[in-house]
């Protein structure tokens, strides 16, 4: 179908547009504080409203009609003095007449970028189109990329999940070199500095001799080896003691303090923190001194969720200026310090901790080897894909977080020795030793004196011998003289028989008388011969009896001297060997006391402070804290997300900053040129004003979100 007719036209035609003005066009001049470098703009909710500032506030004002016609890109001449356009920056135009029926009209805004002279009233404005202020009505943003804005800290949802979701985009600004220690919580697990009892330590001790039935004299030791017990749940050939206090366990050690056979077998003396009384397998056993202690013997400290420490921490956190800027109260720009002070302190994220309390779980093991006091944070970094598991007795296995790959604790539980009296141990040690050999010296005495008394009775008999055997001697000799002298005289008898006989045989007086003279010199022969033997033997027998006498005298001189001396040598062996055991018994007074257990550990805090868990909230420094605060302050977050901008382009009761990576608008009633203009002004960064008179006036940290805006 072709046209066969135009609609009328205006005297100035078809072609008007933002740069051809003609007969009926009015303008205004007057002075803005944004400007055509798109830093700053001012977003009106209608055009009435920003005409309303214009004329109003909008400084020195002028307005004039009889506009010639203008060129595009070509300055516009205005009857005005030159020294006059200077206090101007800005122009407003308006056509009421319209080309083409049923079109409206259309306000135009300029920048004036320079003023000229051209003559004494006439002066040349070199003009550049306000797209924004002109055609920002006109078109309508869809879901853009966001990179920066304060959408960011407007966010509704920004601090949910602690800020995890939404404040953790990482903005690369400086830190600066060090944090400074904001806020303090303290969770306390033992102390010696503290009246309340709670916070009091107890005591355990483990030894290999069993204190139940142990005891008795130095004279009758009792000493009875450990049973063995399952504490903390594992096998263990110690028994273990438990000691509430001090005072009972110095009862205790004072009881033990005379028998030292007892103590010898403590092997640790050691500090724990006061354990539940609900958690403790016991028996009450009688011990040295009728004491009654708890024997441990088969126990495992449950699990214990510490909750409520430092409720509402994040409020208490002094950000000053910067308070509301939630996203400070993340890493790296802020952090939490969980420490016991053992030298391994965690670094924690604030976003990484579930609720609003520093909430962590305490694991106590105290069965050796390897006691600890082990603590981690409660569910940090629990995603929420995994709950906790617990026992069928409500027990938390696992928080089925970061678990025991983040944990401190104490490490290191002191431990302490007992001095034992070494000369009462030797004594009751040696007891039996020390009894053999007083038995012995006693046997070595006897039998030594009975060994004397042996010999001198065996060097008497020997002596009785010799005088035996003497006595016999003169005895045989006697009688071989005696049968001497009786042969002597038989033969004596029988010669002088014969010569009595030959004599009277002869019948001859003189033979008779010869036969008795040689009868009378046999007679005379044998008195001489008997007397001779005689006086020999009585030699002989006095020879032999004081050769005896004189071998016996020294025979019993020797048998009273040796026994006088073995007697002697075996009293003084005697009272040696008992002089040596007395000395062995003084010496072992002297012996340096020894000690049982150990001593190591960390005592230190316990000592000068107390153990406990502590979280420290640092912060930056303020002049680190100052230049990034002042930078959101302006800037707003990073976002690095899709995201709706809203109509009127506020997310902030004052000033809003945009930046976007990709900008959409999705309809417009303008060129094409001028979309891609109004592309560029939010894709370099732009801050979007509520109220013109706010630009480079305010306080930066007076500007605060609207309810409402979401992510």
């Amino acid at each position: 179908m072709g046209i066969d007719s135009l609609p009328p036209v205006s005297t100035f035609g078809r072609d008007f547009n933002y740069a051809m003005w003609s007969a009926g066009t009015t303008a205004m001049l007057c002075n803005v504080p944004w400007s055509a470098d798109y830093r700053d703009i001012v977003k009106f909710d209608t055009s009435d409203l920003l005409d309303t500032y214009l004329s109003q506030n909008a400084g020195p004002v002028i307005n004039f009609t009889g506009m010639t016609y203008a060129k595009p890109g070509m300055p516009v001449r205005v009857s005005l003095p030159f020294n006059a356009c200077y206090a101007f920056n800005y122009l407003r135009v308006y056509n009421g007449s319209q080309p083409i029926d049923g079109d409206s009209p259309r306000v135009f805004y300029y920048f004036v970028s320079d003023v000229r002279y051209v003559a004494p009233n006439t002066t040349e404005l070199v003009i550049q189109l306000d797209v924004w202020q002109t055609f920002n009505n006109f078109v309508e943003f869809g879901n853009c990329y966001i990179e920066r804005g304060h959408i960011g800290i407007a966010n509704e949802n920004a601090t949910d999940h602690n800020g995890r979701d939404y404040l953790t985009i990482p903005e690369g600004l400086d830190l600066g070199n060090e944090y400074v220690i904001n806020e303090t919580a303290t969770s306390d697990i033992a102390s010696i500095n503290d009246a309340n009892p709670d916070y009091w330590y107890d005591i355990i001790v483990a030894t290999t001799v069993s204190f139940e039935g142990s005891g008795g004299t130095i004279d009758a030791p009792v000493l009875n080896t450990a049973g063995g017990s399952g504490f903390g749940g594992l096998p263990n050939g110690v028994e273990f003691y438990h000691f509430p206090n001090i005072n009972q366990f110095r009862t205790f050690m004072h009881n033990l303090s005379d028998k030292p056979w007892v103590s010898q077998g403590i092997i640790s003396v050691m500090i724990v923190p006061n354990i539940p009384a609900d958690e403790l397998i016991t028996t009450t056993v009688s011990v040295v001194g009728g004491l009654q202690v708890a024997k441990l013997s088969d126990f495992k400290l449950k699990p214990r969720v510490m909750t409520g420490i430092a409720p509402q921490w994040r409020d208490r956190v002094n950000l000053g200026r910067y308070a509301g800027l939630r996203k400070f109260l993340t890493y790296p720009y802020t952090l939490v310090e969980m420490t016991t002070y053992s030298g391994k302190p965690l670094v924690l994220k604030p976003e990484c901790m579930p609720g609003d309390a520093f909430d962590y779980v305490k694991l106590i093991h105290l069965s050796l080897p390897d006691p600890r006091i082990v603590v981690y944070p409660y569910l940090y970094n629990n995603g929420g894909w995994q709950d906790p598991v617990y026992s069928a007795s409500g027990d938390l296995i696992t928080d089925n977080a970061e678990f025991l790959d983040m944990v401190t604790g104490i490490f290191n539980l002191p431990t302490f020795s007992v001095v034992n009296n070494s000369y009462m141990s030797y004594l009751a040690s040696n007891k039996n030793s020390i009894a053999y050999q007083h038995d012995s010296a006693d046997w070595s005495q006897q039998r030594a004196l009975a060994g004397n008394a042996l010999g001198f009775n065996q060097a008497g008999a020997g002596m009785s011998l010799s005088q035996n055997l003497t006595e016999q001697g003169v005895m045989a000799q006697t009688a071989g003289t005696a049968l001497a002298n009786q042969t002597a005289t038989y033969q004596a008898l029988q010669g002088g028989a014969g010569s009595l006989i030959g004599g009277a045989a002869s019948g001859n007086p003189a033979g008779v008388a010869g036969g008795v003279l040689g009868a009378a010199n046999q007679a005379a022969g044998l008195a001489i011969q008997v007397n001779q033997n005689n006086q020999q033997l009585a030699i002989n027998t006095g020879l032999a009896r004081g050769q005896n006498q004189a071998q016996v005298g020294t025979q019993g001189y020797m048998r009273d001297t040796n026994r006088e001396y073995a007697d002697f040598a075996a009293r003084g062996d005697y009272q040696n060997t008992i002089a040596g055991i007395n000395a062995r018994v003084q010496d072992a007074k002297m012996l340096q006391p020894s000690t049982s257990g150990q001593i190591g550990g960390d005592a230190f805090n316990l000592s000068q402070y107390k153990w406990a868990v502590h979280f420290k909230v640092k912060t930056l420094q303020a002049s680190a804290m100052a230049a990034i605060g002042e930078y959101w302050l302006r800037y707003g977050y990073a976002v690095n997300r899709f995201g709706q901008m809203p109509s009127n382009m506020a997310v902030m009761d004052r000033f809003t900053y945009w930046k976007l990576r990709e900008t959409y608008i999705r309809s417009s009633r303008c060129p094409e040129g001028f979309r891609q203009t109004l592309r560029g002004i939010f894709e370099k960064g732009v801050t979007v004003w509520r109220n013109p008179s706010d630009i480079g006036t305010i306080d930066m940290a007076d500007n605060h979100p609207l309810g409402g805006i979401t992510l």
